[in-house]
């Protein structure tokens, strides 16, 4: 149906669609290349890890900061894809440092938060990886989020990250088990400058502020003081500078000066913590000395600035005030997150109120020294501005990737201005709220700067409408005509009643094309066209709409059609159809062109558009005079950005502008659906006029004249189910009002039967026949609202049409467009359109269908001899048994017998653990350990002359020294017996067995001895690849088939084989440990209820002829549902208490029924693999399973998509009275029959082999009428 798009109306996109940017890009290089946001909010969107910086001395949760954040997605910290990040430079940043041992002051909470465990531990390791790469080298300061942990780190120039930060990350691990809801170390004060100055703060309740005010104290080499008990981290390994040390005679430390040039003095730089004692340490000199060498201060040392030189030697400062640029650029800087604009004065030999000066007024984005962002390019001298530093997100403006300076009368605000000339914010982004069009500036008045908490806009400014002083030459009134309002059981429309009207256009929705040979044609199922074609009203032919432009079998019909290849073709089918059904008109309402997140079909093509543009171009040029051409497009910024429609609108007579279901449904959880709610589910009309207002100001800024825009108005409400009615009465602005979802809880309309969506019609009856309902308007929006019960309606009235008409009349827009007419009241056209009943062929008498076929393979032998008329009663009943045969199975399963399988299933998971994590070790292990193998040694004579061919390293180990026998006595008689030894040899550990004695094709059967030098390496791929997380583990011996006796000694020969020493083991690992799925199997009661009374409905209208629906469609709808059902709680069966001892691939095929039947819960309660918790370790389960494994491996990669068929299939059939609605068993049975064969039996076999049972019977009974 045309008004059922699941697209929001957003008017503030940005570069892709906003449900699917809940996160940064992916982290590359340094923070000037990353994402940047306006709000530390917008963290808390991104469910997974991130990198992130911000101007450590601008508080956050100062009101009067400017927030910028840039940040990015971090990967696991055991993916060292070269895509993450780039080594830029050595691995060491600085010059060679010392080891020594440290110890840590350590902080920590009463308090923990014990579900972010997993989220510290991948936060710390995150940074961990990241600062200790060489890309970050002069980064001192970085910080983690992930889930509500927030980790920052601080590490000052002195101190070798790449060192240091990972063993005491290590370290730090061991103190974060129960995940303290905060934490800090720190390495600070006793003589520490900034230089030297390190700390870790922690917060798991998400308090970035905290962080940044930890980081900011070490910044300027204060400690954090904390409340809590302190404790030591001791024994660190610490790589650091050697800290300089007290001198009373010169000594010079090169490495810490500046270079002197000729007549000035070697320099040291003061950092925060510094003292005179501390510098004259930098530059090895005594106090006194550096008292003469810098005679320019008369109190030293009580005026030491952050950032300032002071002379080491004899001899005047060195000028290093910065200097214009040749072309007249002032000398530029870019503001690092720890800087301040005092300590970049100093540095430079300026003071910020030069700064001030060289930036106020003219320099982009900048707000003043007390509100210094990073990342910022700012003038330290006289000159003009510099280009502002780029944005790798920002999408208009001049801070736009690859940006050049303006040219001729430009400014840099008219750089990259938005699609549709919507506005530009300060931030790089464009919308079309007031949050985007609000244009201001900052306390200096700089261009890029905005008021306090305010965006700002920078170009495109404000929401007027444009172009719209010249009147329409008639107002028109547009209306759609449903053709298929007839499927409906009532509130049906004869299109004749047009005729009394004042519609001036009528609109038929829709015609259709064959993709053949791109003729045209209209499907008249209920015989209305001809009654269409005598309407008194400018008759116009529509093509298109939701459905056509967004079923999966119909989506490319207008794409292929405006094909270059075909465009002609179809043009001139277009107006021969025209001329010959005397029409006036043609409308197209493709929806929509380019878009890239249409659910269920692919995205669109870069050649949408053009085509578009070209077809219309070619359709105007040959459409006779006095026939109008049309389209409809989107009031959504997102859709309508791909249109060229300003050079469309030169081609139209009108434009239909659909400014209705700017809000539905699909706001559910969607967090830029609406401003002011962050979980998307407040109650708001989808007809709000303040947004419409926005829309119209968007059409008309993009160069679109307003009087060939009509302006939409619909004829439906939006339902949604209230969650607190009470709240909802006394104001939908109350936080506590809001609605259900996903799916809507409202109660459906009597005949259009669709929860979230019904007619202007029904709203009426409503109040007629139910005196508890309540009626509110809301000025606000300028809609009318509907109350009753826990079901909240939003539309409009007669009244609210009419005055909305004459508020678009005064500002010269086209006219109104209405859908649907047929929503409009009730008429009385409920019985069957004319000259439909009479037409029918007289027919001999049917056949009675009272055989009785109990199954699927009972009807699937007799298929040959069924009536084609006896398909669709004898299937259902067959389906119907293995319904109730499945709920009943599915009722025992929930009642009392699940708990029982998943201790199988669980039992199962946990006896593999242990030979799971020994093959992950022996096919890996050369990545984490070192290993020493006790290799026999013989005398090489007797080797070389006995080694095996194709084994070159046999005889490696061979000693040449020494007998190669000794002499025992046996039955009386001497023996020779060959002499041998043990020898440890250090190899490399399995899979390599590159240096195996006897060769690599042989895997040791001597002992291994194990260590581990990759431990965090280690434990993350091992919990990774196999569920095991670190602490179910230690270090221990495992027997592979070793054959010493209970009573042999340590030193016994026998333990140089068949044994793994100091090896990871299992170690309390258990059932316990194996997530639990219970709340799938659960909630699946509520959701299939509604099957079984539908069916049996349905049953009951086959056996009266009441049901008009095509049968292949009912049974390919509600078929795939009860297979599933069917073989879900068939697998479960298979799930049985075994023995303790039992066959590894028994153990495989269990582990794999118990999934499988989990995966075929999914879609009935409306969930994906990723959505649902206790399946999160499901693909690790699968991979142990090796060969076995790849069935669950495909249905596992089905139910991972959100847009699944077998989802969307359930979401159609299983909502109540889904089956009386004939579009949606026509949709969910075109959704099953877009399946491959190889899909289906992804499902499973018995669903794969029922299907074709069922294939088999649709196709071989064709008996008929005789």
């Amino acid at each position: 149906m045309w008004v059922q798009r699941a697209a929001t109306a957003s008017l503030a996109v940005t570069t892709v669609a906003a449900t699917s940017i809940p996160c940064p890009e992916q982290c590359a290089g340094t923070p000037e290349q990353w994402t940047v946001y306006s709000s530390v909010y917008r963290l808390g969107i991104c469910e997974k890890p991130m990198l992130f910086d911000f101007a450590v001395h601008n508080p956050l949760e100062d009101p009067s900061s400017t927030v910028k954040v840039r940040t990015c997605t971090a990967k696991a910290s055991n993916e060292t894809s070269d895509s993450v990040y780039k080594r830029l430079t050595s691995s060491t940043c600085i010059v060679p440092t010392q080891r020594t041992e440290q110890s840590l002051d350590l902080f920590k909470s009463d308090t923990s938060n014990s579900e972010a465990g997993g989220d510290l531990e991948a936060a710390l390791d995150i940074l961990s990886t990241y600062l200790a790469d060489s890309t970050h080298c002069e980064t001192g300061f970085l910080a983690a989020y992930y889930g509500d942990v927030v980790v920052g780190i601080y590490s000052g120039s002195a101190i070798d990250k790449s060192k240091t930060i990972p063993l005491l990350v290590k370290q730090l691990k061991q103190q974060t088990s129960t995940a303290p809801k905060s934490m800090t170390a720190q390495l600070c004060g006793s003589g520490r400058n900034a230089d030297y100055t390190f700390g870790v703060s922690i917060d798991t309740s998400g308090n970035i502020a905290s962080v940044q005010k930890a980081v900011k104290s070490w910044s300027v080499a204060s400690c954090v003081n904390s409340t809590q008990q302190a404790t030591q981290l001791s024994n660190v390994a610490w790589y650091e500078l050697s800290l300089p040390k007290k001198s009373t005679k010169s000594t010079f430390k090169r490495h810490l000066l500046h270079q002197r040039e000729g007549g000035t003095c070697q320099t040291a730089t003061v950092v925060s913590g510094d003292s005179c004692g501390s510098l004259a340490s930098k530059c090895g000199i005594s106090g006194n000395d550096l008292t003469k060498y810098n005679p320019q201060e008369s109190n030293l040392c009580a005026t030491l600035q952050v950032g300032e030189r002071v002379c080491c030697t004899a001899g005047s400062l060195p000028d290093i005030t910065p200097k214009p640029y040749a072309n007249g650029t002032c000398a530029t800087y870019s503001v690092k997150s720890g800087d301040y604009c005092s300590s970049i004065a100093a540095s430079n030999g300026l003071n910020s109120t030069q700064i001030e000066l060289f930036n106020n007024g003219t320099t982009w984005g900048w707000n003043g020294c007390n509100d210094i962002m990073a990342g910022m390019n700012i003038c330290l001298s006289s000159g003009k501005p510099p280009l502002p530093a780029p944005v790798a997100n920002a999408i208009c403006g001049p801070t736009v990737l690859g940006t050049k300076n303006p040219t001729g009368k430009e400014t840099l605000a008219d750089l990259n201005p938005c699609p549709l000339n919507v506005c530009c914010n300060i931030w790089g982004q464009c919308g079309q709220t007031p949050d985007f069009c609000t244009a201001g500036s900052g306390p200096a008045g700089n261009p890029g700067t905005a008021p306090k908490n305010k965006n700002g806009c920078i170009s495109n400014c404000g929401l007027d409408i444009h172009d719209n002083s010249n009147a329409p030459s008639s107002y028109i009134k547009v209306g759609y005509y449903e053709s298929w309002n007839w499927d409906r059981s009532c509130l049906n429309y004869f299109v004749g009643d047009l005729a009394y009207t004042d519609y001036t256009h009528a609109h038929w929705a829709f015609a259709s094309i064959n993709t053949q040979n791109y003729s045209v044609f209209v499907n008249d199922t209920y015989k209305q066209f001809p009654a269409f074609l005598q309407l008194p009203q400018n008759k116009i032919l529509s093509f298109g709409g939701w459905g056509i432009s967004t079923d999966p079998s119909t989506y490319n019909e207008l794409r292929s059609a405006m094909n270059p290849a075909n465009v002609d073709t179809f043009v001139t089918n277009i107006v021969d159809y025209l001329n010959e059904q005397k029409l006036d008109g043609v409308d197209i309402d493709w929806e929509y062109p380019g878009a890239p997140d249409i659910p269920g079909i692919p995205p669109g093509l870069a050649s949408d558009a053009p085509n578009y543009l070209a077809f219309l171009k070619k359709l105007r040029a040959k459409l006779p005079s006095g026939k109008t051409m049309s389209i409809a497009a989107p009031a959504s910024y997102w859709y309508l950005k791909a249109f060229p429609i300003a050079e469309m609108a030169k081609e139209l007579d009108y434009i239909v502008y659909m400014t209705y279901d700017l809000h539905g449904q699909w706001d559910y959880n969607n967090k830029w659906s609406q401003d002011g709610c962050e979980t998307g589910n407040c109650l708001r009309s989808h007809v709000n006029l303040t947004e419409t207002v926005y829309s119209l100001s968007m059409i008309t800024k993009a160069g679109v004249p307003a009087n060939k825009v009509i302006v939409g108005v619909a004829s439906y409400g939006r339902s949604f189910g209230m969650s607190d009615p009470a709240s909802c009465q006394q104001s939908i602005f109350n936080p506590k009002c809001t609605f259900t979802g996903p799916n809507s809880g409202a109660d459906p309309g009597v005949c259009t039967v669709t929860p979230g969506y019904i007619s202007n019609a029904e709203i009426e009856q409503l109040q007629w026949i139910n005196e508890s309902v309540t009626y509110k308007f809301d000025p606000g929006s300028d809609s009318d609202m509907l109350f009753n019960g826990t079901t909240w309606i939003g539309y409009m009235t007669d009244t609210t049409k009419s005055t909305r008409t004459e508020f678009y009349k005064g500002l010269n827009f086209g006219g109104t467009i209405e859908w649907a007419v047929d929503l409009e009241q009730w008429t009385g056209d409920n019985e069957a359109p004319l000259g439909i009943d009479n037409e029918l062929p007289a027919t001999s008498p049917i056949e009675a269908c009272d055989a009785t076929y109990n199954t699927l393979e009972d009807l699937d032998g007799a298929a040959p001899d069924i009536p084609s008329h006896c398909v669709l009663p004898y299937t259902l009943t067959a389906l119907n048994n293995l319904l109730s045969e499945a709920m009943t199975n599915y009722t025992s399963l929930n009642n009392d017998g699940y708990d029982s399988k998943f201790k199988t299933y669980a039992k199962a998971i946990s006896d593999s653990a242990a030979g799971n994590m020994h093959d992950f070790i022996y096919a890996n292990g050369s990545q984490y350990f070192t290993c020493i193998v006790p290799e026999y040694s013989i005398c090489c004579s007797h080797c070389k002359s006995n080694q095996p061919s194709g084994q070159p390293s046999y005889c490696d180990y061979c000693f040449s020294d020494g007998d190669c026998y000794h002499s025992v006595l046996e039955d009386r008689h001497p023996q020779q017996v060959l002499n041998y030894n043990i020898v440890n040899e250090t190899e490399p550990c399995p899979p390599d067995y590159s240096k195996r004695g006897y060769g690599p094709n042989n895997p040791y059967e001597q002992s291994v001895y194990w260590t581990l030098t990759n431990s965090s390496g280690f434990y993350a791929d091992l919990y990774t690849d196999s569920g095991i997380p670190q602490d179910k583990t230690k270090i221990g011996n495992y027997d592979r088939l070793n054959a010493c006796a209970p009573s042999s000694k340590p030193d016994d020969d026998c333990w140089a084989t068949g044994m793994d020493f100091d090896i990871p083991i299992v170690n309390g690992y258990s059932t316990s440990d194996v997530a639990n799925p219970k709340d799938v199997v659960q909630q699946v009661q509520s959701n299939i209820t509604n099957l079984p009374p539908q069916i049996s409905n349905i049953q009951t209208l086959v056996s009266l002829d009441g049901w008009y629906g095509n049968s292949d469609d009912l049974i390919d709808s509600v078929s795939l549902p009860i297979l599933m059902l069917a073989q879900a709680t068939e697998n479960m069966a298979q799930v049985v208490q075994v023995a303790d001892k039992i066959e590894e691939e028994e153990r495989k095929a269990l582990i794999l029924a118990f999934l499988s039947a989990i995966f075929l819960f999914l879609p009935i309660i409306g969930e994906v693999v990723g959505s649902v918790g206790a399946l999160a370790d499901v693909a690790t389960v699968l991979s142990l399973l090796g060969v076995a494994g790849e069935v669950g491996t495909d249905i596992y990669g089905i139910f991972s998509d959100p847009q699944n068929a077998p989802l969307m299939i359930m979401d159609l059939i299983l909502t109540p009275l889904s089956l009386g609605d004939v579009g949606n068993i026509a949709k969910a049975s075109k959704i099953r029959r877009g399946m491959s064969d190889a899909d289906i039996v992804k499902l499973g076999d018995k669903v794969g082999s029922r299907m074709k049972i069922l294939d088999h019977i649709k196709g071989s009974c064709t008996k008929g009428l005789e």
